[in-house]
């Protein structure tokens, strides 16, 4: 947590400003007490008068129980007092509430751009982690410590800006105050102090294991959520919506459980403070009597010392009462800070220590692999060993082989969402590992296996990898990508509204968007990663058509399962077990490779594969 106060840096102005209204706002409460027993002690006035030969004569004491006829009191007010003193609190007042209205905007608006800095800092660094680290943590964790956990650390912040100083200034300011008015009193509202600052630390002690327990079950309870959303056609079509409620329940019933014991725990807290607190006034009130009774306090002054003691002492137990709040808060806020800070702290195995000088480079697209290898980190063994070929500009290269063989894994790292472990990658004679990461990546046209359709509209989607990209080239590359057709037969054509997903389209429709914004950033690299899996034939032959005729200049891998999408491919490089087992043309390869004869007759017949 202590880390997340950096944040505060580019603000040291304002909350330098916030410092000075504190201190304003607490001098004022401060200051009304003691101007309220000045008022009360010299604005008011108590004379003993005796009755001496038929005449009230003012004398320094008299008893009113044993001679009620002949001893009074004589009751007297100063005007000019009350009026000085009550013109000073109104004053002090006035500037107090100022000070606070001013206070109160200027904390939630740091805290509030404190909250837009740490998410955005934790924003970029989700967005530097490779593949491998994301994973590691899942999406769900991720997104509940963006918004959740920072949520927690802002509301920290707006208390503590609120409070922190305002606490000891109050405390010790009313016990000075306290102590010029009686010690006496004053030590005893100090003995309550030590009771209330014991339940403080029994609380913290109870609750903080409690708090850190609970935001992984806000965690877990986000993963479930998000995946019954994600997979309900899923869920419906297996009949499976019964099973999902009660695994639900159970993730909130355990999430509940954890606030339910938290909350126990806090609901003894309110009231054992206000029992303190109103033990401590009576005990201040019960001794005050007892001096009147002694004759200790025979005066307006006195009462008036009586008068301001008691509101001291609300405010010095009222400042423990608010640093018990604090203490709720901070507990939650460590644990949310420090799970934002595991993010920040994550070393991300992708490093951008390319070179300018390619910046401004001519690459063409060729790719050459050279006794490749990798395997993720701390891993034993390698998911890839001993890869070898050469991609040339205009050539386009399959990739085939049986589930978890390596295949998307060889494309991911053209890009480098993951970095090679042994071997040599490069691109025109260029390691890829020299080359700025965004100068990479603007060679490559990725489409992955999933298509992702962001909110938005089709135009926008498709021109989502190129800013300044023209209607007549993402045209062009819905045409290429076989998309026009179903473009303009929405209603609003290309400024047809894509919803959260791409949900109100097919997955072949999605697919086929996904391809031409590759397509109209006019990369020298294409990687197609199993991306005509949900097209029909006739859609997915028109479609390799149209590129070897569109981007005939460009490299082209493609990633497939079905041997017609690559029966025509320049190479076919065959993987079994992260190895490459065969690497020709299709006729070649049905004598040489076993393996790719194999998946080949599994999907067609004699005749069809030759």
């Amino acid at each position: 947590m202590k880390r997340m106060f950096k944040y505060l840096s580019p603000y040291k102005l304002k909350v330098f400003i916030i410092l000075v209204l504190v201190t304003m706002t607490a001098l004022g409460t401060l200051l009304l007490p003691n101007y309220m027993s000045k008022i009360i002690g010299e604005g008011l006035n108590a004379d003993f008068q005796e009755l001496v030969d038929d005449e009230w004569v003012n004398v320094d004491r008299c008893d009113i129980e044993a001679n009620p006829n002949t001893c009074r009191v004589e009751q007297s007010s100063n005007f000019d007092v009350i009026i000085h003193y009550g013109s000073i609190m109104l004053g002090v007042t006035l500037a107090s509430t100022l000070s606070f209205i001013a206070l109160m905007y200027l904390s939630s608006d740091v805290s509030s751009r404190v909250g837009e800095d740490i998410r955005s800092d934790y924003y970029k660094k989700i967005n530097s982690l490779s593949l491998y680290e994301t994973g590691l943590h899942g999406t769900s964790t991720l997104i509940t410590r963006a918004t959740n956990d920072v949520m927690q650390v802002q509301n920290f912040f707006i208390m503590g800006l609120r409070m922190i100083l305002r606490i000891p200034i109050i405390f010790v300011g009313a016990l000075i105050f306290s102590l010029q008015k009686d010690v006496t009193l004053t030590l005893v509202i100090l003995g309550g102090i030590p009771i209330l600052a014991a339940i403080i630390v029994v609380m913290f002690k109870l609750v903080m294991p409690l708090f850190k327990l609970f935001q992984k079950r806000v965690d877990k309870l986000t993963l479930v959520t998000r995946e019954s959303i994600k997979g309900v056609r899923v869920i419906r079509a297996f009949g499976q919506g019964d099973r999902e409620v009660n695994r639900f329940a159970k993730t909130n019933d355990e999430l509940a459980d954890v606030g339910y014991r938290a909350g126990r725990i806090m609901s003894t807290l309110n009231p054992s403070i206000n029992l303190i607190f109103n033990l401590v006034v009576l005990t201040v009130v019960f001794f005050a009597f007892r001096m009147v009774l002694d004759g200790r306090i025979t005066d307006y002054v006195g009462l008036g010392n009586v008068s301001a003691l008691t509101q001291y002492a609300f405010q010095m137990l009222f400042s423990i009462l608010m640093l018990t709040f604090t203490f709720i808060m901070y507990p939650r806020a460590e644990v949310s800070g420090k799970r934002i800070q595991e993010i920040l702290d994550l070393e991300t195995s992708i490093h951008d220590d390319g070179s300018d000088e390619y910046n401004e480079y001519p690459f063409k697209g060729k790719v050459e692999f050279k006794d490749v290898c990798f395997k993720f980190p701390e891993a034993d063994k390698n998911v890839l060993t001993d890869v070898n070929f050469t991609a040339e500009p205009g050539e386009t290269v399959a990739i085939i082989g049986s589930t978890g063989s390596g295949k998307s894994t060889i494309v991911n790292l053209l890009p480098r969402f993951f970095d090679i472990s042994c071997g040599s990658l490069k691109i025109d004679d260029v390691p890829i590992r020299d080359i700025k990461l965004n100068k990479l990546r603007s060679l490559i046209g990725f489409v992955p296996q999933t298509a992702s359709l962001f909110s938005g509209t089709i135009k926008s989607n498709i021109a989502y990898g190129l800013d300044n990209a023209e209607d007549k080239d993402i045209i062009n590359a819905a045409k290429i990508a076989q998309a026009e057709e179903f473009i303009s037969e929405m209603e609003n054509g290309y400024d047809s509204v894509v919803d959260q997903g791409g949900n109100n389209f097919s997955g072949g429709q999605k697919q086929r968007l996904s391809i031409a914004r590759a397509i109209v950033r006019k990369p020298k690299i294409f990687v197609f990663d199993d991306s005509f899996s949900a097209l029909d034939f006739k859609t997915d032959s028109a479609l390799r058509k149209a590129l070897r005729e569109q981007i005939k200049d460009a490299t082209v891998f493609i990633v497939a399962q079905r041997i017609g999408t690559i029966m025509d491919a320049d190479k076919i490089i065959v993987l079994q077990e992260g190895k490459m087992v065969g690497l020709g043309k299709h006729d070649e390869l049905l004598k040489s490779c076993e393996v790719y004869k194999e998946i080949a007759l599994s999907q067609l017949d004699e005749e069809e594969i030759k």
